[in-house]
């Protein structure tokens, strides 16, 4: 009967370090899709619109707001963001509460999305956002956005 008891117990043991390297990776792989869309907040903060080229492929994505469906985030950008943030006088742009959700090459996020101005006069708007992100050659790439007010 002990022997029967045994061989469970060594095999449970053994799968402990497996299951606590791939909680890890599984937690390195949320974080990094989480700091995408941080990053991509503090780009539009700090008014740097161009460094968010590089966070969505060239082709192939859509954009989804309350009013509006663009095919790319060149598009999305001159066409809704920059006449938003126009509104703001100083705007302050963030993401929060960030959850992140990774099965493979494939990652899901939702976040709250806040714009104001810096000196109060405006806003806040808060909204909320969604995205879906793919590992490309081995980065995270923004390719389904969606953010309402």
């Amino acid at each position: 009967m002990r022997k029967f008891m045994v061989l469970p117990l060594f095999l449970a043991v053994l799968s402990v370090p497996s299951s606590v390297f791939a909680q890890r990776t599984a937690d390195t792989e949320r974080d990094a899709v989480a700091r995408v869309i941080t990053h991509f907040a503090e780009r539009i903060q700090a008014n740097d619109l161009s460094a968010i080229d590089s966070l969505f492929p060239r082709r192939g994505v859509h954009i989804l707001t309350d009013s509006a469906t663009t095919h790319g985030w060149a598009e999305f950008r001159d066409k809704h963001l920059k006449p938003e943030l126009s509104r703001f006088q100083d705007p302050r742009y963030t993401h929060s509460a960030v959850e992140v959700v990774v099965r493979d090459n494939v990652a899901w996020a939702a976040f709250r999305r806040e714009l104001s101005s810096g000196n109060g006069s405006t806003g806040p708007l808060q909204g909320r956002g969604t995205a879906v992100l793919e590992k490309i050659d081995g980065r995270w790439t923004i390719v389904h956005l969606h953010v309402s007010n």
